[in-house]
């Protein structure tokens, strides 16, 4: 299946009829987001990067009475939903009313999101607020609107969404934005492969080494074939994006960790490590490393797959 998926993918860029819709907000039968919410629960590497970025939220929000969490492409809110329920069960948690922000580019996902958070019972207060839209589309001040007038610290959380920004020059400046919030911390968490890279040839090269690990780590779950199908659509609409689309539509432009690194310096971040070790680090051959400089990675045959960072600025 994978070399008809890179075959598909250079035929459409060959002939082009590419959709000029971001892949989110594409009307696919199954949408991508859902089959984004399928690729956490199953997929050991998606699922020991947000186990990672989790617990860094959760030790940033843990010691504050009035905390607001900014959520960067929030989707239907599911990871933060697991980061507030692992929050109330801390038993030195501090927290008494936390804002959860929402920035989110589909609509439909946005109306989930309210729906999970307004059936959650916990013993803090919870408010939702949210912006259907781009961020790389707003300005400072539009970002500073959704925030509430009074609190303690802002953490800000970024997961598997800032990848899709399609120029350089967008990325630093919400990273600057970012920045100039003053969060008292900021997860980032992406995927690891320069599918930024204009020259194709080369673009080629880096996804065929990506991809090609994920689909191994795919066929290697004890799931079913629907399943595995399921997962393997997700990332297909994904090389569809990065090899068969023009460089002014495609907004699959993954960062290497050198770059992000790079971006994250440049802003003026500060990058850190708070945690060493977590409860699961191994699933299906996928290693949680947290020993690594300036970042905690999740690693499949030697290759660094995603990154999480936290940083500070």
């Amino acid at each position: 299946m994978f070399g008809y998926v890179l075959a598909k993918a250079m035929r459409k860029h060959v002939a082009g009829g590419q959709s000029n819709e971001h892949i989110y907000v594409q009307q696919f039968e199954i949408p991508q987001i859902r089959l984004f919410e399928l690729l956490i629960q199953q997929l050991p590497l998606a699922a020991l990067t947000q186990k990672c970025a989790n617990a860094l939220l959760v030790e940033s929000l843990n010691n504050v009475q009035n905390p607001v969490l900014l959520d960067i492409g929030i989707g239907t809110g599911m990871q933060i939903v697991n980061v507030l329920q692992l929050l109330a069960q801390q038993p030195d948690c501090r927290v008494k009313q936390i804002t959860v922000v929402g920035i989110e580019p589909f609509a439909e996902a946005i109306q989930a999101a309210e729906k999970n958070f307004a059936e959650l019972q916990l013993p803090f207060q919870v408010s939702f607020t949210s912006f259907i839209g781009f961020v790389e589309k707003m300005m400072l001040a539009e970002i500073r609107a959704l925030l509430p007038t009074h609190y303690d610290a802002l953490v800000v959380n970024a997961s598997f969404a800032l990848h899709h920004i399609q120029q350089a020059a967008q990325r630093e400046a919400v990273f600057g934005y970012i920045r100039d919030l003053a969060p008292k911390a900021f997860v980032l968490s992406e995927p690891v492969s320069d599918h930024f890279e204009p020259h194709y040839a080369t673009r080629f090269h880096n996804a065929v080494t990506h991809y090609g690990l994920v689909f191994e780590v795919i066929d290697s779950l004890d799931i079913t074939n629907k399943e595995k199908a399921a997962l393997k659509l997700f990332f297909s609409r994904e090389i569809d994006d990065v090899l068969g689309y023009t460089e002014d539509v495609r907004v699959e432009k993954q960062y290497a960790t050198h770059q992000w690194l790079e971006l994250f310096k440049t802003t003026g971040f500060t990058l850190g490590k708070l945690l060493t070790s977590y409860d699961v680090q191994k699933m299906n051959g996928a290693i949680l490393r947290t020993d690594l400089t300036e970042r905690y990675a999740v690693v499949f045959k030697d290759e660094e797959i995603t990154n999480v960072f936290l940083a500070t600025p």
